[in-house]
């Protein structure tokens, strides 16, 4: 694949989002990768990788091919040695495995050519050498809590999938049983935005957004790996778009976030933890404009959601009936463009990458009430980065 394409791509969506700014009152784009259709087993990785608890953030930055990869404790945020790492293909999405032993990074155009490369995570968080993983690139990437699956959403070919990971080197295989096509799911109907991933934390339920087409509930089994259709709940009537999706439990209850473009806020769904099925839950909750990334901290009582037309970060508490509370100092301020967010693994800061840059990597302390306050600013590479997209170890 030509790392050209992938950023080309990038500017088409970039400027498919800018006119919907102007004419629909909101921003929100990202570029939205293609992806074929198997995965040939990895021939190698290199460096010391293993199960590490270090506090680690990795951060995809499209200009110039790379992944920033930084250290994040009570004082500072500091870029680890030989950051900002070559990733050979601009990435798009980002995974790291429940072991913190491997970073997953995918990339991909409007054809459907794409890649998906793993980088062995070192002991010092530091990432090894990559290695080529195969010819799909999910636009967007999840692991399952057992580190045994990949989950990946394609909007060009319209499915999402399965890959099974060797947990002792890294190599992923795509399940071809396990293909899942997703009704109606286009780049026409993502509009310029990236789809939703979600997993439940059992690992039973999975669920995608694909823009103007909706949300959909797939079944999931971690054992097998078996993922099968549930059921879809078209986009709103009102031609909003939904993108960035989050799981909560809260109470007896667990719930879907999902942001919503066009009427700028966030909309909650109720799960049927029999079915994987799913409900609204009241109306949508405002936010500010462009809402895209949604994050459900650890303690699954707040919600935040990365407003990319308005550079700010809306924060709410969840009560025990989905409703949302703003949270007191709410919209928070970001640099230009926030693309993405990720609760740290002391689950005490949370980071915010942003797209348009100044600064391309911000990170918040969780207060009191959940409000977050600015803590370390940087840059992910040499500028503009075009930072796009941000994981974390667990």
């Amino acid at each position: 694949m030509s790392k050209i394409d992938a950023r080309s791509m990038m500017d088409v969506r970039l400027g498919s989002a800018l006119r919907w700014v102007a004419l629909a009152g909101c921003g929100v784009f990202l570029v939205m990768a293609g992806c074929g259709q198997f995965f040939p087993p990895l021939s190698s990785t290199t460096g010391t990788s293993g199960s590490n608890s270090g506090d680690y953030l990795y951060v995809g930055n499209l200009e110039g091919d790379t992944i920033g990869g930084f250290s994040i404790a009570s004082s500072t945020l500091t870029s680890l040695s030989g950051s900002p790492f070559s990733a050979s293909i601009a990435p798009t999405a980002l995974a790291v495995t429940p072991s913190n032993s491997y970073l997953y990074a995918s990339s991909g155009d409007a054809t459907g050519v794409g890649e998906i490369w793993v980088y062995p995570i070192n002991n010092n968080g530091t990432l090894g050498s990559g290695s080529l993983a195969g010819s799909v690139g999910p636009a967007a990437l999840a692991a399952d809590t057992t580190g045994d699956w990949l989950i990946g959403v394609d909007p060009v070919y319209g499915d999402a999938y399965v890959l099974q990971i060797d947990t002792s080197t890294g190599a992923v295989t795509q399940l071809t049983s396990s293909t899942v096509t997703l009704p109606n799911c286009t780049q026409t109907t993502m509009a310029g935005l990236n789809p939703g991933l979600a997993i439940t934390s059992s690992d039973d339920y999975v669920y995608a957004s694909c823009g103007t087409a909706g949300i959909y509930a797939l079944s999931f089994d971690s054992t097998s790996g078996a993922l099968g259709y549930v059921g879809q709940l078209p986009g709103p009537s009102n031609g909003g778009a939904d993108s960035g999706l989050a799981i909560a439990t809260s109470g007896s209850t667990t719930y879907l976030l999902a942001a919503e473009t066009v009427t700028n806020g966030v909309r909650i769904f109720s799960i049927n933890s029999s079915t994987g099925q799913f409900s609204q839950v009241g109306s949508a909750v405002s936010t500010g404009s462009g809402p895209d990334s949604v994050l459900v901290d650890y303690t699954d009582t707040y919600v935040y959601v990365a407003n990319r037309a308005a550079n700010t970060i809306s924060g709410f508490t969840l009560g025990s009936s989905g409703t949302l509370t703003a949270i007191s100092g709410s919209p928070f301020s970001t640099g230009s463009l926030p693309a993405a967010l990720v609760e740290d693994n002391s689950h005490t800061y949370i980071a915010a990458v942003c797209y348009g840059g100044n600064s391309d990597l911000e990170t918040y302390t969780i207060g009191t009430g959940g409000a977050l306050t600015s803590f370390k600013n940087s840059a992910t590479g040499t500028d503009p980065t075009e930072a796009s997209s941000v994981a974390a170890t667990q």
